[in-house]
């Protein structure tokens, strides 16, 4: 735990430490920097002292040289140099102690050979080379000394000769000047300025420290800001890519519309569920796509779900869609104020077509019960009827128009008797016996039984056979013959002279597709649903059970039968079957007995 929480302040740390670390270097390179200023500051001061004293020993030789010159000439150039505001005093002193001339004429005459002086003096003399040391006055203020050995004479030795040459320097001079004597000469210079300079070195030192300080942390800072900044991105890419896996691996559709109700987000199952492209759904308003414009309103106002929510929306090509939809508020964290809404979507459209298909299943389940036991019980009195009539016709004379209502009601007795016997077929369909055929063999063979028919209504029939592409279906050819016999006969029937009833066929995945299209007037909508009802037809004398037999036909063999129509234009019977796919025959012990059967029974 305590690891963690020292891991939660490392950047700190980190930032904190490497700046102390700047912060330490640059210490050290203003101290060495410093030190190596007062170096030179100590030899520029030196070499300034130096040549203060070469001058006056210049001036002094110059003196001799001209002649009439004496003590008080050395010492108006004493004063002289005194007067350069960096000179704080100059003086001459001989090896015993007095002071021959000072830039302060009291001095003059005073012996101050004492201590450390005493010493340096001895020394210079000793040594011949100049000595400098610093010098620290009461008050705080610090002089920088140069002692000098100090030669008036240009040449020590011809001295005595100089003399003779000169004969007005005078005796006093000459006392002064003892050749055998040593003479130093020293100089005290102020070091304010330096001080000065010093002090704004360091000034610059620390304003530049804390500049290279400032930066350094920042530049660290920013190393990190931009560190923890690509770890955040990646972080967030990481989660926004767990997100998008997670929402596209969704089995409902997904769409976030924002406050202005246009969508924000969505997933590719939301785009299947609603047979749209991605362009078409991208930042539209949502009431183009669901009808929940109210609904979203209302949750972003009252931030309350909706759950399970059943529309029903036809795309395009007319299809029918049912949703189950839920709506729930997306909000902030730290917000009660929804930035937007969640939708989503469930594809409950298999599930209502199963309810539908277990309806009608039920429904007609219980109409085939009841008719089976109506049937029967109307077939025998149908029976006795006929009889009766036939009896009557023999035994009775009758006149010529009672005959002809018998024979009527011959001919109605017989149309209820084929209703009924229809009516049994469809509540209890016979079990299909499948063989291995072509439908288009038996599609050929229903058009060749309704081609005079067609021709005498004058519609032209079309036929798109595959050949050798046609692949096999398992069939009872009886019952599906008169699948497609009630199908052609209706579609003959429904197209006006001069159209078309076309067949065609389409293979799809190893499903057949049989497409019968007529160009007749059409059904209207509201029939689509009810056309394969029992009792339902559009026909004077039709019965409502011819498409219902063939459907429950088609569904008895697996298959599925679709209708689509268009007022005026025409109506197209899809009837889809699985093909027949052949056994592997690898690893299988088949005899040829088996082999021989097989070929029978698809030559049947």
């Amino acid at each position: 735990m305590r690891i963690k929480s020292l891991l939660k302040y490392l950047p700190v740390l980190s930032i904190v430490l490497v700046a102390g670390m700047l912060l330490v270097i640059v210490v050290l390179f203003t101290l060495r920097n410093i030190n190596a200023q007062n170096e030179r500051m100590e030899e520029f001061t030196a070499r300034q002292g130096i040549s203060v004293i070469r001058t006056l020993e210049a001036g002094t030789r110059t003196g001799f040289m001209e002649g009439d010159w004496g003590i008080e000439h050395l010492q108006v150039l004493i004063e002289q140099a005194a007067k350069d505001p960096e000179v704080e005093y100059v003086g001459l002193i001989s090896d015993d102690g007095t002071i021959l001339a000072h830039s302060e004429p009291a001095k003059i005459g005073l012996s101050l050979l004492i201590g450390k002086e005493l010493d340096t003096v001895k020394t210079v003399i000793r040594t011949g080379e100049p000595l400098s040391y610093k010098l620290e006055l009461p008050g705080g203020q610090t002089i920088f000394e140069i002692w000098k050995p100090f030669t008036p004479f240009p040449d020590q030795l011809a001295q005595r000769d100089l003399i003779a040459r000169q004969t007005h320097i005078g005796k006093d001079l000459m006392d002064v000047f003892d050749r055998e004597r040593k003479y130093v000469l020293f100089l005290g210079l102020r070091t304010d300025r330096f001080k000065e300079i010093r002090q704004q070195d360091i000034i610059l030192a620390i304003f530049m420290g804390g500049i290279l300080f400032i930066i350094g942390s920042a530049s660290v800072y920013f190393i990190f800001v931009v560190q923890n900044a690509y770890l955040v991105r990646r972080t967030l890419d990481e989660m926004r890519t767990y997100t998008r896996n997670v929402q596209e691996s969704m089995a409902n559709g997904l769409i976030t519309v924002d406050r202005s109700l246009r969508v924000a987000t969505f997933n590719s199952t939301a785009l299947d569920i609603l047979r749209k492209p991605r362009e078409e759904v991208d930042g539209r308003p949502i009431k183009e796509l669901l009808p929940l414009e109210d609904e979203i309103k209302r949750v972003l106002a009252d931030s309350e779900s909706i759950l399970e929510k059943e529309v029903k929306i036809s795309n395009e090509s007319k299809e029918k869609t049912f949703l189950g939809l839920s709506v729930s508020p997306l909000k902030e964290p730290d917000s009660q104020i929804p930035r937007g809404a969640v939708v989503i979507l469930r594809d409950l459209t298999m599930i209502r077509e199963l309810e539908q298909k277990v309806i009608v299943s039920e429904k007609f389940a219980a109409l085939g019960r009841l008719s089976a036991g109506v049937a029967h019980e109307i077939r025998n009195p149908l029976n006795s009827i006929r009889g009766f009539i036939q009896y009557f016709q023999k035994k009775l004379a009758l006149e010529e128009e009672d005959y002809r209502y018998t024979e009527l009601m011959l001919t109605e007795v017989d149309r209820l008797n084929r209703v009924i016997s229809k009516l049994l077929a469809y509540s209890k369909p016979r079990e299909p016996r499948l063989n291995i055929r072509s439908p288009e063999e038996v599609l050929d063979h229903c058009l060749r039984v309704v081609e005079r028919e067609a021709a005498e209504a004058g519609v032209d029939l079309v036929h798109s056979p595959l050949g050798e592409n046609m692949p096999l279906v398992l069939m009872d050819t009886d019952q599906i013959t008169q699948i497609f016999l009630n199908i052609l006969i209706n579609a003959v029937e429904a197209t006006p002279r001069g159209g078309q009833v076309s067949v065609k066929y389409d293979v799809d995945n190893g499903r057949l597709h049989i497409v019968i299209e007529d160009t007749g007037m059409g059904i209207p909508k509201e029939n689509l649903d009810k056309l394969f009802d029992p009792f339902f037809s559009t026909k004077k004398k039709g019965t409502g059970l011819g498409l219902a037999i063939v459907r429950s036909i088609v569904e008895g063999h697996g298959g599925e039968i679709e209708v689509e129509s268009e007022p005026e234009v025409g109506t197209r019977f899809t009837v889809t079957f699985t093909t027949y796919q052949a056994p592997d025959e690898s690893g299988l012990d088949r005899t040829q007995a088996d082999m021989n059967s097989t070929a029978g029974l698809a030559r049947n």
